[in-house]
């Protein structure tokens, strides 16, 4: 975990609990157990990008002194510390996911057998031809409707993830000159207006993965990165807006998912503020800041992005294992809920963690040895 003087350990706990929504509410849907909110991992997901853009504004912004926005050097090196710190750990998930595809579109085809409301296309999982793996490698499937949602990975949200830091440095580069509230503000009009101008396009994608359909998600976590730093309730007002871009959008929400997005906006801000006088508010969101914060939850945190990409790989044929052997289509939905995140849980962890420490971190460890070699070659050509 990092430990730099501005770091909040509530942003890990908040990543540890987006990750975990994601799981258990991918096993709901997967039991055909209906638990209210939980049961929408979409929303999980949603939690991931608003920290996503909060993070990337607050860690660009502390890093401007030593990395100045306007130099090209300043891009390329966020580009690669996001790419190291994305793509070692989804290579090798996707070289599981796709070795294993066959295997895995077999046992989603028995628990849609049982519960046929959570049937999905389960040929996608094999499709092992050049142009797919090598979109999928490149990160531009997000782009293309025919392979953004092409594996058994829920990985349309990694490509989603992409396609914000390629554009994130320039959306920066226009707060210099038009202000930050006029930059993000018309960002959010332009997905409203490319909505009703292209809907076809918007319409193509099965997953919500191209940029323009969760940018408006991105712009709400900014607003609250600066929103906490400058301590302007303007900017939480303005993250608000997010929710209603979602309605306008018709991105397969309805009234209680979009209330839901605005409490995550409230929520979170909540828990980061600065609150420099104890009060009613102050009081309200300590109990969750000191939770966030517990070891346990910054652990959650910390495997977050090993447990995002492992745990469809574990749940359905653990699902499909009870179904066929201890038929549990037979039990109470809840307690087939309960007694699959019962065998998933702690094996989806414990691999998880292994792969956070053997995988993840290596993966960034060469990344920042990459920029470091990158910064010390620059120096030496600019030398006179």
């Amino acid at each position: 975990m990092a430990t730099t003087k501005n770091w909040s350990p509530e942003l890990e706990g908040l990543r540890g609990v987006a990750s975990l929504w994601v799981f258990l509410g991918h096993i709901a849907l997967l039991v055909n157990c209906k638990i209210p909110i939980i049961a929408v991992p979409k929303l999980g997901v949603d939690l991931f990008i608003l920290l996503s853009g909060y993070l990337m504004t607050k860690n660009y912004i502390e890093r401007q002194d030593k990395e100045p926005w306007d130099r090209w050097q300043t891009i390329t090196t966020f580009w690669l510390r996001r790419y190291f710190r994305i793509a070692p750990l989804y290579y090798v998930m996707l070289f599981v996911a796709l070795l294993g595809g066959h295997y895995l579109g077999d046992v989603r085809h028995i628990i849609a057998e049982v519960f046929p409301s959570t049937a999905t296309e389960t040929s996608r999982y094999s499709d092992l031809s050049f142009f797919n793996v090598l979109a999928h490698l490149t990160f531009v499937f997000a782009d293309l409707p025919q392979y953004a949602y092409n594996t058994a990975l829920p990985d349309w949200s990694l490509g989603l993830e992409m396609q914000f830091y390629l554009l994130f440095p320039f959306i920066m580069l226009l707060t210099l000159r038009w202000g930050f509230a006029l930059t993000l503000v018309s960002v959010m009009v332009l997905d409203v207006l490319g909505r009703y101008l292209l809907p076809e396009m918007y319409d193509a994608f099965p997953m919500p993965s191209m940029i323009l359909i969760k940018l408006h998600m991105f712009i709400a976590g900014m607003f609250m990165a600066e929103a906490v730093r400058r301590r302007r309730v303007l900017f939480v007002v303005l993250a608000l807006l997010a929710p209603v871009v979602s309605d306008l959008l018709n991105i397969r929400m309805d009234d209680v998912q979009v209330g839901v997005e605005a409490l995550m906006i409230l929520g979170m801000t909540g828990v980061l503020w600065s609150w420099q006088q104890p009060g009613l508010l102050q009081r309200l969101f300590a109990l969750p800041r000191m939770l966030l914060s517990h070891r346990i939850f910054t652990w959650l945190g910390d495997v977050s992005y090993s447990v995002y990409l492992l745990h469809l790989l574990i749940v359905m044929p653990v699902i499909a294992l009870l179904l066929n052997h201890f038929h549990i289509a037979n039990h109470s939905s809840g307690a087939r809920y309960l007694l699959t995140v019962g065998i998933c849980m702690p094996v989806v962890y414990l691999l998880a963690t292994l792969l956070h420490r053997k995988v993840e971190m290596r993966g960034i460890t060469l990344g920042k040895r990459i920029i470091q070699n990158k910064a010390a070659n620059e120096k030496a050509i600019n030398l006179p």
